[in-house]
């Protein structure tokens, strides 16, 4: 029942958006205002894959001209709909304020996905809306598919809980150094029982290593489950 009860909670952080936003205006002060319309990213425009600058002279040593930037950037628009994929143990999180460790990039982050684990192997889609002085810094979305670990009955923040390591790969990103194809992971727990506590810790490869943020605290809602119900083993 405690953990049907707390995914209702994670399940209204993730569906309403238009509240969630609210909380962006942390960023800009006092005065910030509430969304009216839920959306799930600030712009979501479509990054372009690079100028290629000019040609430059061929000249005696045949040396070409700079190509310019390569960073390529998919849709960082977050999906309208995240469906999970089907499986037996189903994960859900919701981060909503400042990361718990201080980061200097990003001081407000809407962090959300949720996807399915099964014989070990994780899918999913997590989106990020991070900001940083009270206005959009960059938008991403993340894959989440392959090899993961899920680890029950493991102490974390002083109790007992259960863990899991999401592999995650850029697909969309509007961070100008933050490359499509970047790999990283995001690590998960949920504590178990009523008194709840939670951690995510997001971890990217070079280029995105400016978002890698942890959230704990009361922002931050982690459920694992199968069937509704408290993941004590890998196994159903």
């Amino acid at each position: 029942m405690a953990i049907r009860k707390r995914l209702a909670v994670v399940g209204i952080a993730l569906g309403l958006a238009g509240a969630a936003v609210l909380a962006g205006a942390a960023g800009a002060g006092a005065t910030g205002s509430t969304s009216s319309t839920g959306t799930t990213g600030a712009s979501g425009n479509t990054g372009t894959s690079g100028n290629t600058g000019t040609s430059g002279n061929t000249g005696a040593s045949g040396n070409t001209g700079s190509t310019g930037s390569n960073v390529v950037h998919g849709s960082s628009k977050c999906p309208a709909s995240v469906a999970s994929v089907a499986g037996p143990v189903q994960w859900v999180f919701s981060a909503l304020g400042a990361p718990s460790v201080a980061n200097p990039a990003v001081n407000w982050s809407w962090t959300r996905g949720n996807g399915s684990w099964s014989g070990g192997q994780a899918h999913g889609t997590i989106c990020i809306e991070d900001r940083k002085g009270g206005v959009p810094h960059a938008n991403m979305v993340l894959k989440v598919a392959g090899k993961s670990k899920l680890s029950p009955e493991v102490v974390r923040l002083g109790l007992k809980g259960v863990a899991l390591t999401l592999p995650v790969t850029v697909t969309g990103s509007s961070a100008k150094t933050c490359q499509d194809g970047t790999t990283g992971t995001v690590s998960l727990f949920a504590s178990y029982y009523s008194v709840h506590s939670d951690k995510a810790v997001l971890s990217f490869g070079a280029g995105c290593a400016t978002h890698d943020d942890t959230f704990t605290g009361s922002i931050l809602h982690v459920e694992i489950s199968r069937e509704g119900h408290e993941v004590t083993s890998t196994t159903g």
